[in-house]
């Protein structure tokens, strides 16, 4: 059977592009595009024309040119993504060159192969137009604690994207500052001041060297020019922060159905004040629990009870206390929330098991779950398991998950397509899979009770919430009756959010999400942390400026994996200098990726990194950066409290607020009183080290700098850069000794304070 394919839209890949798609999606008026065409099998169509009407008037057909080199030019990046695709899939590439019909015309198109002809593609003559308004599009300002102090940008161009008739977007120019830096936009590996980016807002998960690509787009922009901008949109939109022109920034912003854009306006006096008032308006960051704030263990490759002790078993072998237990690798794969290798009966799809229907025999991978978590509840370790959105599509029968998928089908417990039929998974991870509904209380009621025997029965702590970027299309319809235009976005909030709210009812408020992806108000269901990553000193840098970048967006409560957690292990060098960053930032923690169970190991554990690396400092100074957090936990636990109460992020780029060049992009206050300048370089054992105005203390050692100048300060393996303003008080827990470092539990009860000036 022949095929003739052209989807002008694809699957909506958010920056590749498919062979059978228009290029570019939507033109603008009178601009030149290609109509894109796959057939199949390959060599059974030998010519293809597209017949063109605009207007209803026929237009000379054009010829398409079967393209040889398709495969090839995949390969250098034209539609990269989907490689592996077109290998596996036999067939022909064509491509014809149309030009867009004039504003307000229509262009119909049709494509003819062999002299049959197939579909009927319509595309309307869009255009910029300047002015204040056009037709009922409406542009509104809202401001929101708007001091005197300051100006707003001017706005210098209003311009509507339109086809004649209805406008489907707006551009907006403002005039910018010779010096003016911007922040924020949610979670950016790029950079940390965006001046001279051009940044998009969408939700997508790039797999490592994320650029400017992020899981945690918000579109709040923070300017030192001392206002911040919240589009209250989450529909695309995308900055350019004078990239295209020095004394300008740009923002083009789809419009909502009523044909609106709302934009809010915050100006206030500092930059802390901005944050806490767009947290007024989008949600204050809620207060994780108390162990939050301790280590994190985790590993893709701890996949059986007895791994999983055997670790948390080293760990007190070198005296590393942890707090919380992360296993990704705990259930059948399948189902994803049922324990690998449990023997039970299975149930209908709409049944809700409990633990005691479950054996585990001793030959499995998890032989008695229930007393591994009390076991690790006895060494005040909490237990999070991996969770993800999808309803897989099994590569064999599996007789709960069948029964399951029957009914999600049954019940439409599914994003739904236009046609009616559930939505398939269109990205490469949990591909053809289904994506919950969580917009839909039912949907929502059904998938999270399958999983409240673990809280319940087995005491489980939280759920590392990972996923949430698998929706592309914008057409998907959700049980809140929006498409995806609107929750494209959204989704990652209120997936987490569902079970942020599900695991606190049952675990007594002290349950905690741990989450990648996330939008405007994800600070409400915390923690979460920075993605996939290698482990370079070139991602541990980009993923500093992520947390600082996230910070900015109302992100508090947030970490990453120590070290990278993908390729070759860090050196020792890289660890040890990503650990005592990592143990002054809200969530502590090490992960790796999954290593296909080889030998050697690819563990992030500091045992296993000395190990691999043969240097015999890894674990005691790892132990010793634990130590000091743990002596910090008082401290720690204050400021976290402020940052809940006041919506100020407990990471704070200096940067935000001292122009000066000499600031180091990664120089932040965690908290309110330290500083802290990690090394963020290979071979560095001094660094140059500018203070702000003040007098500013040593951690370490207690000696006075003064600020506004830059000081060389020594920086051994064993020791981060970290200053005290003066008169701080910083409560601690110290052991008997009165040492940092010196090991204490976790607690938040100070028996100490260090005074400062």
């Amino acid at each position: 059977m022949m095929h003739v394919i052209h989807t002008p839209f694809g699957q909506e890949h958010p920056y590749e592009q498919m062979p059978e798609e228009r290029f570019p999606r939507q033109p603008l008026a009178n601009e030149p595009f290609t109509v894109g065409i796959v057939t199949r099998p390959p060599g059974q169509v030998k010519r293809i024309r597209v017949l063109t009407q605009v207007d209803g008037s026929d237009q000379v057909p054009v010829e398409a040119v079967l393209i040889a080199d398709w495969q090839q030019r995949a390969e250098h990046g034209v539609g990269a993504e989907f490689l592996e695709r077109l290998v596996r899939t036999e067939q022909d590439v064509w491509q014809a060159e149309l030009t867009a019909p004039p504003h307000g015309s229509t262009l119909t198109y049709t494509l003819e192969a062999d002299g049959v002809t197939y579909g009927s593609y319509t595309l309307k003559g869009e255009a910029w137009q300047k002015g204040d308004s056009f037709g009922t599009a409406a542009l509104t300002n809202d401001f929101s604690a708007v001091e005197a102090r300051g100006m707003l940008p001017t706005l210098k161009k209003i311009e509507w994207l339109h086809e004649g008739t209805r406008a489907r977007r707006v551009r907006l120019t403002f005039a910018a500052a010779s010096a003016e830096a911007f922040f924020g936009l949610g979670e950016r590996y790029n950079a940390l001041n965006q001046r001279g980016e051009v940044l998009d807002v969408r939700v997508y998960e790039q797999y490592k060297s994320q650029g400017k690509r992020a899981y945690m787009p918000i579109p709040f922009l923070l300017s030192s020019a001392g206002y911040g901008l919240w589009v209250q949109s989450s529909r695309w939109m995308q900055f350019d922060l004078c990239a295209g022109s020095p004394d300008q920034w740009m923002l083009e912003a789809d419009l909502d159905d009523d044909q609106n854009v709302r934009l809010c306006w915050i100006q206030q006096p500092d930059v802390l004040s901005i944050i806490r008032t767009f947290t007024d308006l989008t949600g204050k960051p809620v207060l994780p629990p108390l162990w939050a704030f301790g280590l994190w263990m985790s590993s893709n490759e701890w996949n059986s009870q007895a791994r999983v002790e055997q670790e948390v078993a080293a760990s007190f072998e070198h005296d590393i206390t942890p707090s919380v237990v992360v296993i990704e690798a705990w259930s059948d794969e399948t189902t994803f929330y049922i324990w690998n290798d449990a023997q039970y009966r299975p149930q209908p799809g709409d049944h809700n098991f409990r633990y005691d229907e479950f054996t585990f025999p001793p030959e499995g991978k998890w032989t008695n779950p229930k007393a591994m978590i009390d076991r690790l509840h006895e060494q005040q370790i909490k237990l999070v398991l991996w969770q993800i959105p999808a309803m897989k599509l099994a590569d064999q029968p599996h007789a709960q998950h069948d029964a399951d998928r029957a009914h999600f089908a049954e019940k439409g417990y599914g994003v739904h397509d236009p046609d009616g039929t559930l939505h398939k998974i269109r990205p490469f991870w949990f591909r053809n899979g289904w994506l919950w509904d969580v917009t839909n209380p039912d949907a929502r009621a059904w998938w999270l009770n399958k999983r409240a025997y673990l809280l319940d029965d087995m005491g489980v702590d939280g759920f590392k919430t990972d996923g949430g970027e698998h929706l592309w299309s914008t057409q998907a319809i959700f049980g809140d009756g929006r498409t995806g235009v609107d929750v494209w976005n959204e989704y990652p909030k209120h997936y987490t959010q569902a079970y942020y709210d599900f695991a606190n009812a049952h675990r007594n408020n002290q349950a905690l999400t741990f989450s990648r992806a996330g939008f405007t108000g994800s600070q409400t269901s915390p923690a979460h942390w920075a993605g996939d990553e290698n482990s370079t000193w070139d991602a541990y840098r980009h993923s500093v400026l992520a947390g600082l970048s996230a910070a900015a967006s109302g992100i508090s409560f947030w970490g990453w994996d120590i070290g990278g957690f993908s390729g070759e292990i860090p050196s020792a060098e890289l660890y040890l200098r990503s650990t005592a960053m990592a143990a002054f930032c809200p969530i502590f923690q090490y992960h790796s990726e999954y290593n296909a169970h080889r030998i050697p190991r690819n563990d992030r554990t500091p045992w296993n990194i000395q190990a691999r690396t043969g240097d015999e400092r890894v674990i005691a100074i790892f132990r010793f950066f634990n130590n000091v957090r743990l002596n910090l936990m008082p401290y720690i636990w204050q400021e976290a409290q402020h940052s809940a109460q006041s919506g100020e992020p407990m990471m704070r780029a200096l940067k935000w607020s001292d122009p000066d060049p000499r600031v180091a992009d990664a120089q932040y206050f965690f908290g309110r009183s330290l500083l802290i300048c990690p090394v963020v370089e290979p071979g560095i054992s001094q660094a140059e080290i500018y203070l702000p105005d003040g007098t500013w203390y040593d951690l370490w050692t207690g000696k006075s700098y003064s600020g506004n100048t830059v000081h060389p300060i020594e920086t051994p393996l064993d020791r981060i850069p970290v200053f005290v303003r003066e008169n701080a008080l910083i409560p601690v827990q110290m052991a008997e000794s009165g040492q940092l470092g010196d090991a204490v539990s976790l607690s938040a009860h100070a028996n100490a304070t260090l005074k400062f000036g």
